[in-house]
Formats: C-alpha cells, structure tokens, sequence
C-alpha cells in the first residue's frame, strides 16, 4: 500500500512538473496530454484506493493503467520536443560609438546571391529577440507579451521594391508600406539612408536579420535579430488579402471648424469634411445631446441642450469637435449643485482686486473655487464635476476656460484689456459675466452669476 502512495505521489509530481515546465512554451497539444494525464491517474488513484473491485473490472483496470503509462510517456517526448523547439544558435553583436547596433561578423552576401534567394518571395516573422546592450540576445520573442504592435512580413517584389506587411496600432490598421531600396556592400537594403534591415545570412529557406525595432522614452534605440521564413505563394496571396491598405495614402480625418471648441450664438451649426479615408459618421458623446444631419461632405448639427462633443470617425481615422452655445433657450434647468468661493468683486484705479468683506485678492495668483451645497454628496458630484467654464459677458460673447480641480484664476478669468477697459470707466461701472460650469463629456450643467465692479 505504501508503495502504491509513493508511486502514485511521484506520478503526480511528475506531470505537474512538466505543466509549469511548459507555461513559457507554445506547447497546446503538450498541455492536453498533461490535463488527460492527471485525470486518468486520478482515475487510478480513486480505483486503488476506494473503490471496490470486482473481477469483471480486473481489465478496464489494468488499460488504464497502461493509458496513463503511454501518456506519460508521450508527453516526455512532447515536452524534450518543445524544449529543443526554439532552441537558437544566436548570433553576437556589438555597439558604436555612435550606439548603432552591429554584427559582431558579418559574411558578405553579394548582389547576385541576394537577388536568387531573396527577390521574388514574400518571408514571414518567426521569431524575433531583442539585443542587449552587451551584444547578446534575450531568449524570450520580442513580440510574445508585447502590447500595440506586432512583427512585419515582408516582400522583396523587385530588385528595387519592397513591401512591408504590418499592424499599425495607432490607427488601428493592417496595411503595407511600399519602400523603393538599394542593396548595399554591407547586406543592407537601405530606403535612402535608412536601413530597412540588414541581412546577417540567407539559407534556404530562412533568412536572419539585424532590424531596428523601434526608440526607448529616454531616445535609447531598440535593435532586434529576427528570423523568416520563406512564404508559400498561397501564403503571401493571404497576407496581402489581410494587410491591403496603402499605409503611405492614409488621410487625416478633417473638418472645416477653424476653432476648437466651436461657440455658436443660436442652435445650429454646420461643417464640411474636408478629407477623409472613406465614408465617415459622426457620433456625440451624450445620446440625445443633439440631431446630427449628413449629406455627402457637409454636416448640419442641432443642439438640444447646452454643450456637445462630436467625435468623427472613418475606417482609419478620427476626430473631435465640440459645440458651445449662448443661447439662452438652452440654459440648463434643476442642477444648481455648486456656488463659487465670489459672486461678486471690485477692482480699484490700481488693478486691485478686492473681495466683498475688503482684503486684497493677488491677480496673478488668485483664484476662486466651486463648493458643493451641503445637500449635495457623492456620486452626483462625480457626475457632474466641472473641467472647464464658458465666460459669457453682457454682449453675448464666451470664451471657454479649462478649470484646474474647480478653480478658475482671476488671471484668466480678467485679462488686462478688461481691467483696463473698466478702469477707465467711471466710478461704479460694473461688467457682469455668466459662468456656466462644464462636465468632461462637454455639458453645460449649471450657470452661476459673476460681476466685477469700479471703485475709486
């Protein structure tokens, strides 16, 4: 019996053993015949243990068993397979002074040779390891864990045209690039001055490469070696099937708005697309914000409250407007959550600031804040926290204001024409602003009165 234990225990042992040695592999079929291993000797354990035999069992008994031994032995063989998988004899490499990565040797392969091995065939990623600063190579692929971008294919079409295969994250898109390169002494295919790759060796039908995959936050370039493999013609008819748009002829999505954010005085506006990478639609940021209307290249746009932000998209690209009233019509109603730290000031022949009970306000460094109202706690707040306030004067004119964690500077709320302008008035003169108070998502949700007045 104790025998049994120990047999049973090392079994065990074994194959949770070699299902964390697998974690790091591509290994899909080795992982299946670990979990039908620990099952059927889990089956073994409850048959030797408790449950009670009978002599008709003696057979189903003694092939499990035996299936449990064939699998164990399999996934051995598997798991000594995946391990030698990506076994690679990487190459050295060295740094300039210049910090431009470089073989540490290099076999020349000539122009001839090139164009035989290489010209004419599409060569798919397999693997690629980032070089270290000492020259030697990581041993996990660049791209395994790697978020927003992927490997390039490529295809050497011409003596003279490349194609390179890729997804752009920034767009998101899978498309091409078409480079016109030259082949240099040195095995690189030089777009210009820029080394699209350098070929290290070409042998049958895989080739290996120093490519530079991309520049560090601190400006500290990323250089890899990479290994392809020759396409099948079927293959390269697939990937241009998937990666078809002409990165090099992708558009900004753009509007004719000349400022940003749009402030209107009525209900409606229109703009123009003025380029595009197909049919586009615009969409608001709030469902019932507003009616939006389109017509080939023109868009009309109907304000049903105070404040929308528009985002434009086509299948490549995007952009944002945002739309501004002082239309009275569309003054927000039963959101009266905050007050400011002043409703009102006053300003003396010197450009001093004053505040109601009389002491000194700094210009250049005062400001005033949002309070909430004491019946007024948690999640509304979070729902309607202000970013931003228009300042709308007398004459219906708005200028849109970013907040700083609900406050607004009296440097940016008065600018110096305005104190100057009202300085020059006479004894009394007042200027009165509303200052509607904005959501992230661009709504106007509450106005609060503001008034600057003359004392000598």
């Amino acid at each position: 019996m104790l025998l049994k234990i120990l047999n049973h225990f090392l079994e065990l042992c074994f194959i949770i053993g070699l299902f964390y040695g697998l974690k790091n592999q591509e290994a899909f079929l080795q992982y299946t015949i670990c979990v039908l291993a620990l099952l059927i000797l889990l089956q073994r354990i409850f048959i030797d243990f408790f449950w009670k035999k009978k002599t008709a069992d003696t057979l189903f008994i003694m092939y499990t068993k035996r299936l449990t031994d064939i699998l164990l032995v399999f996934l051995s063989i598997f798991c000594l397979a995946s391990c030698n998988h990506d076994d690679v004899n990487f190459p050295t490499f060295t740094f300039n002074e210049n910090g431009e990565c470089e073989p540490a040797s290099l076999t020349p392969i000539s122009s001839a040779r090139f164009e035989e091995a290489v010209v004419g065939y599409g060569w798919k990623h397999v693997h690629t390891y980032e070089i270290n600063p000492d020259g030697t190579c990581q041993t996990q692929d660049y791209y395994k864990d790697l978020d927003g971008a992927g490997p390039i294919q490529y295809y050497v079409e011409s003596h003279s045209s490349l194609k390179a295969y890729m997804y752009v994250d920034a767009y998101p898109a899978s498309g091409f690039r078409t480079y016109t390169y030259t082949y240099s002494d040195e095995n690189r295919l030089l777009d210009g001055q820029r080394t699209v790759f350098q070929l290290l060796s070409v042998n049958g039908d895989t080739m290996e490469l120093l490519v530079h995959l991309g520049v560090r936050a601190g400006g500290t370039d990323i250089y890899g070696y990479s290994i392809y493999q020759r396409m099948t013609a079927q293959e390269l008819e697939e990937v241009q099937k998937t990666y078809h748009t002409d990165l090099s002829d992708i558009r900004e999505l753009t509007v004719s708005v000349q400022e940003n954010p749009l402030i209107i005085s009525g209900k409606e506006t229109e703009f123009d697309v003025l380029s595009s990478n197909g049919p586009f639609i615009f969409k608001p940021a709030r469902e019932g914000s507003c009616e939006i209307t389109s017509q080939e290249n023109h868009v009309k746009v109907k304000l049903l409250s105070n404040g929308v932000c528009l985002t434009g998209y086509d299948r490549l690209r995007h952009c944002e407007v945002v739309i501004f009233s002082t239309d009275e019509e569309l003054a927000p109603e039963g959101t009266d959550i905050y007050d400011f730290t002043y409703t009102e000031i006053t300003v003396n022949p010197k450009k001093q600031l004053f505040a109601p009970d009389g002491h000194e306000i700094s210009y250049d460094l005062g400001s005033m804040e949002v309070t909430p109202r004491k019946e007024y706690t948690g999640s509304i707040l979070s729902q309607y926290a202000p970013v931003a306030l228009l300042a709308v004067d007398e004459n219906g004119q708005a200028r849109y204001l970013r907040m700083n964690s609900g406050k607004i500077s009296f440097k940016n709320l008065l600018s110096q024409e305005v104190l100057d302008q009202l300085t020059e008035d006479t004894d009394g003169a007042s200027l009165t602003y509303k200052l509607e108070l904005i959501t992230p998502d661009c709504e106007v949700f509450q106005v609060l009165p503001f008034k600057i007045t003359y004392k000598k």
